[in-house]
């Protein structure tokens, strides 16, 4: 194409004038003493009202008669604020007088509540919304990851961790289970739109560049945002310049230490815990206990020689032969009791967040700009983990003319995490499986050899260090043009890059190893063919979000209408690539031309796409009668095309019977009182991609070789899949009550909802097995969920700068399975009709048999025996529920379950969150509190059930409670080892086949079930603002420093060292639950400095 020189030079015009105005930096205006006096509606002046200048922390206030006098720019805003009164913003232009009335606030009933594409005041929202008071919740507190920061705060919104570790991600709920289909985390996360771009993680963001966040939650209020929004809408808007704004410096600097919250305690007396492991190891024939070579006959001397001679003067790692360990038998044995805890954790793991921000504007142009600095380090003492996380705002408005408004924004992060390669064996799992006498330190031979042992401890310290580094930015720009007094036209368009790199070190190490008889002890090189490796696996994802929508809104009298109409896209594209090589030449070099063994290559590319054309029409008569109408039409690349596309409508309506003429009378008692309903539908199209597509898969594992000597590659039969898949549907009602007293200082808002998917794809009828694959998944499934969410909010303020508040929420819902296809004998290990989500079923608990009479004279346990187990005195006795005289969990079906019942369910039911706080004279006070009130959970591993199995060869100082004759009342039943792994009524569970019997005493049963409802002290802090006319006197507008407390401690149902938050274990073999890296408790102080 060919450009003239004439039009090239435009071009370049444009540029630099843009270049100007982007680099050259706002041109302030001269500033003039302004005065004046501030009084309330009754003409009373008023002392202490804060005189600032707006976007700027540059203030007075007014003196005994409501004077004041600030210096201020001439086109300046000031703002007018004090405790109990409306904040007001007045323009200066030019005056040198301004006299005030200020009015007592209302609370918070004016406030602009953030919603789908737009705002809306928040006494005319008739859907299900809750904002979040991001002062409160965020910041001035040592939190790096938004998701933390809003456990508890919004009722109805789910968070948990499975573990505490720093590079842990969140699952996040709103109103539990959507879909049993859904690919993201725990049936269905919310759509997650910052500044109205889509992101997949909430803790991209810095919780100090957060402006607000907004939660929807009925159809009504999150179908405008169509496809991916089925299951709620978490909207969070960043800070951003404000037009005439004082150039500002910010810098917030946070150092905080951590300690691990609960961790289990190995027994008191290691020589009765061997007893008893050597006890319950020989019942019904065993061998007795035996870890390599070690047996309690060969162990207790020699510990309890330790014990009376060694232990008082013994130090450091250092291990001495003959004394610490001795080679009895041909086998190494070892004697020295450790504390593996303090060997292995951290006491005070540091952590650093640093945070510096600056803004300011013209009245045409305004910026915001920051950066963030976050360190932390994992538990581990030994070779830790560490994450260095940076992120990145950079924001610019300008008004262009009179019609056209840019806006450019970047969001960046870049993190580097790092941890020792544990493919040689998991720590969490190897440090709790054997006693403390194992071996924990380093041991230097005749030769001079040093080295660690095979353990733990020494596979830890000699890894090498993985590493993931991620690079998140999204660019947007978002133009706005005011066609009209009452007419918007507003297009956004945004970039976003996900990198991410994953680098695996592998390789061998040495260690003294005992684990083999010949020779007893020997340095040893120790590694597999897949741990000596080295491995680079790369993921990129691109998504391009497009919005184009129109704004209208008028006022005629008493009716106001508000329209919005546009149009939606968006496009996602994931590339994967892995390559791998085994045997490094040098362990310490790990690099793919550096090894020698076999190599793999793996890689996937997939995209996706949707789109939609949405509206909304606001009415609202007299700001009385409120009505919403939505309605979207939705494409998803998910779905066939005969099925692509589909329009979901939904409704709201309210009622502000507050504002009728009769209830004046009463307002100062109830100050408002709004009644609120909603119906509507979304589709959910978060299904697994192509379903519909039939594809054949390749594998080599056949098991004979052609000439080459290579297994010959096969192609499996094509998937049976429908062409007829269409969209799930979810259908919600919800209907709500808001209510304010005391002049809106004590506010309620209570919600009921019914949520139905009702189009879920479920399997199909089950097909003969003559037809070699599998039934087409047909959209013949329903889900229901239903529940209540409950907010009180309260605010007072006093005189003499005092005020106080406090905040309650609590939540519950329950979802039930009431269509399902494909289990036609309703199993209870799977899905079927009428199943409650989360529902475990075991026996009723019903003591211990007392001697031999007991057990020939109950209910026959034979069909739960396995091997040579025979119950006896001491072992769990079940009760027989449906009185035929046998224990069994009959075909485990819902219509014939023998003796099983549900004994629980893991559904977090109750959740609950109270905040208390207040200020004076500069200080302040914030204290959260968040739990659960009711959780079950059948944990499996030895940290949960004694003696899991025969591997795990110890018992924890919380199981030595165990039964004896003497101790006939103990919590634990007699001990048995080697097979109480419960795999069969956990099949109900979800877990396998219940043919083999192996549960022996601890079959899933109510006595055993986990109580995970806990009340946790989330966070304290406490703060001081220093006086502005000290801090002026050095050029410092603001300084305000801080305590803060975080996990501070916890109230739980459960006996067990482990923490109530926990969802899993390690995601390593062999860890089970409780055996991952535990939640900490963090103490900080931080300091806020602006310019």
């Amino acid at each position: 194409m060919h450009v003239s020189k004439k039009e090239n030079l435009s071009v370049r015009r444009v540029l630099l004038v843009f270049a100007l105005l982007l680099f050259a930096g706002p041109i302030w205006a001269q500033n003039i003493k302004v005065t004046g006096i501030v009084t309330d509606t009754k003409g009373i002046p008023q002392i202490g009202v804060a005189v600032t200048v707006s976007g700027t922390t540059t203030g007075t206030y007014t003196d005994e008669k409501g004077a004041y006098s600030i210096s201020v720019p001439s086109n300046g805003i000031l703002q007018f604020s004090a405790i109990g009164m409306k904040t007001q913003q007045i323009p200066v232009n030019n005056r040198s007088v301004i006299n005030v009335v200020i009015e007592e606030e209302s609370f918070m009933l004016g406030e602009l509540v953030v919603v789908g594409f737009g705002t809306q005041k928040k006494e005319n929202l008739t859907g299900s919304v809750t904002t979040v008071d991001v002062s409160k919740a965020l910041q001035g507190k040592p939190i790096v990851d938004v998701a933390k920061g809003l456990q508890g705060v919004v009722p109805g919104l789910t968070i948990t961790y499975s573990n505490g570790g720093i590079n842990n991600s969140p699952v996040i709920n709103v109103r539990g289970m959507g879909s049993i289909n859904a690919t993201n985390k725990n049936g269905g996360s919310p759509l997650i739109v910052v500044d109205n771009v889509v992101v997949d993680d909430i803790n991209l963001i810095n919780p100090e560049d957060i402006e607000s966040i907004t939660v929807l939650k009925d159809a009504a209020s999150t179908s405008i945002y169509g496809a991916r929004a089925a299951f709620g809408v978490m909207l969070i808007k960043t800070k951003s310049g404000k037009k005439g704004d004082k150039f500002t410096i910010s810098y917030s600097s946070n150092y905080a230490f951590s300690t691990p919250t609960l961790l289990p305690e190995f027994a008191k007396d290691p020589v009765a815990e061997i007893r008893a492991t050597d006890a319950a190891m020989s019942r019904f024939g065993g061998t007795g206990m035996e870890i390599f070579g070690m047996t309690a006959s060969t162990l207790i001397p020699g510990i309890q020689k330790w014990l009376s001679t060694y232990k008082d003067n013994r130090k450091g790692d250092q291990m001495i032969k003959g004394e610490d360990f001795d080679i009895v038998n041909g086998r190494v044995n070892f004697f020295r009791i450790w504390d593996p805890v303090d060997v292995m954790f951290q006491s005070w793991i540091p952590q650093i967040n640093q945070n510096l921000q600056v803004s300011g504007g013209t009245d045409k142009l305004s910026f915001y700009a920051s950066g963030a600095y976050n360190y932390q380090e994992g538990v581990l003492k030994i070779n830790t983990d560490t994450k260095n996380k940076y992120n990145m705002t950079v924001g610019l408005n300008a008004s262009v003319n009179k019609w056209l408004d840019l806006e450019i924004k970047i969001i960046g992060r870049n993190y580097t995490y790092k941890e020792p390669y544990i493919g040689y064996m998991d720590p969490y799992y190897t440090m709790w499986r054997w006693g403390a006498y194992m071996p924990y330190g380093r041991y230097t031979d005749e030769n001079g050899i040093t080295g660690y042992f095979r353990g733990a401890h020494g596979f830890l310290a000699a890894a090498r260090k993985n590493s993931e580094k991620e690079t998140y930015n999204n660019s947007g720009v978002n133009a706005t043009i005011k066609l009209a007094k009452t007419l918007n036209l507003r297009t956004e368009f945004a970039y976003s890059t996900t990198n991410r790199l994953n680098y695996v070190h592998g390789g061998t190490v040495q260690l003294w190893d005992y684990w083999g008889a010949n020779p007893p002890l020997v340095m040893n090189t120790l590694g597999t063919g897949s741990t000596d490796r080295v491995e680079y696996s790369s993921r990129r994802y691109t998504q391009i979000t497009s919005n184009t929508y129109a704004t209208y809104s008028e006022s005629f009298g008493d009716h106001s209408v508000k329209v919005i109409a546009g149009v939606n896209f968006e496009n996602g594209d994931f590339i994967y690539h892995n390559s791998q090589r085994r045997t490094l030449m040098d362990p310490d070099k790990g690099e793919i031309p550096l090894a020698t063994g076999d190599q793999y290559v793996d890689g996937d590319h997939s995209d996706w796409a949707v789109a939609g054309i949405f509206g909304r029409i606001n009415y609202d008569y007299k700001g009385k009668y409120l009505l919403e109408l939505n309605g979207r039409y939705d494409g998803s690349s998910n779905f066939p095309s005969g099925s692509r596309w589909a329009f979901f409508p939904s409704f709201s309506v309210g009622y502000r019977i507050s504002e009728e003429p009769w209830w004046q009378n009463i307002k100062d008692i109830v100050s408002s009182a709004k009644i609120r309903g909603s119906y509507g539908s979304i589709g959910n199209q978060d299904v697994g991609a192509d379903r519909f597509i039939s594809t054949m898969t390749t594998s080599s594992s056949l098991n004979w070789l052609n000439s080459s000597g290579l297994r010959p590659v096969y192609t499996n039969n094509p998937a049976n899949v429908s062409k007829n898949l269409k969209w799930e549907t979810i259908n919600t009602i919800n209907v709500g009550l808001d209510m304010g007293f005391l002049k809106n200082e004590l506010q309620l808002t209570f919600d009921w909802f019914i949520r139905e998917n009702k189009n879920m794809i479920a399997p199909g009828t089950t097909l003969p097995a003559a037809f070699g694959v599998g039934a087409a998944s047909q959209n013949s499934g329903s889900l229901r969920t239903s529940g209540w969410e409950v907010e009180l909010n309260y605010n007072h303020n006093f005189k003499h700068d005092a005020y106080f508040y406090g905040t309650l929420t609590l939540s519950d819902y329950q979802s039930k399975i009431t269509e399902w296809t494909g289990n036609d004998s309703k199993m209870l290990y799977t899905n079927y009709k009428g199943k409650k989500i989360g529902e475990i079923w075991g026996f009723k608990n019903a003591g211990y048999f007392k001697d031999a009479a007991d057990v020939t004279n109950s209910p026959s346990q034979v069909k739960l025996q396995n091997g040579s187990f025979v119950y006896g005195p001491g072992d769990v006795k079940y009760a027989n529920l449906n009185d035929d005289n046998e224990i069994t969990g009959g075909s485990q079906t819902l219509d014939d379950h023998g003796d099983l019942t549900v004994i629980g369910n893991t559904t977090p039911r109750y959740q609950y969150g109270i905040r208390l706080g207040g200020g004076w004279k500069g200080f302040d006070i914030d204290m959260y509190f968040q739990g659960v009130g009711k959780r079950d959970m059948w944990g499996t591993g030895s940290m949960v059930i004694p003696l899991y199995n025969a591997a795990n060869c110890t018992m924890y100082q919380h199981q030595m409670d165990f039964w004896t004759p003497e101790n006939s009342d103990a919590y634990y039943p007699n001990p048995s080892a080697g097979s109480e792994n419960a795999s069969t009524i956990s099949n109900m569970a979800g877990l396998s086949n219940a043919a083999a019997a192996t549960g022996r005493n601890f079959y899933p049963q109510d006595k055993y079930l986990l109580n995970l409802a806990y009340l946790r002290f989330k966070n304290l802090t406490v703060g001081y603002t220093v006086p502005a006319n000290l801090t002026k006197k050095i050029s410092i507008e603001k300084v305000r420093i801080y305590l803060s407390g975080q996990n501070l401690f916890e109230i739980k149902k459960t006996d067990l060292p482990i923490d109530p938050e926990i969802t899993s274990g390690s995601p390593s073999f062999n860890a089970y639950y409780g055996r991952t890296m535990p939640f900490t408790r963090t103490y900080s102080f931080g300091i806020q400095v602006s310019l």
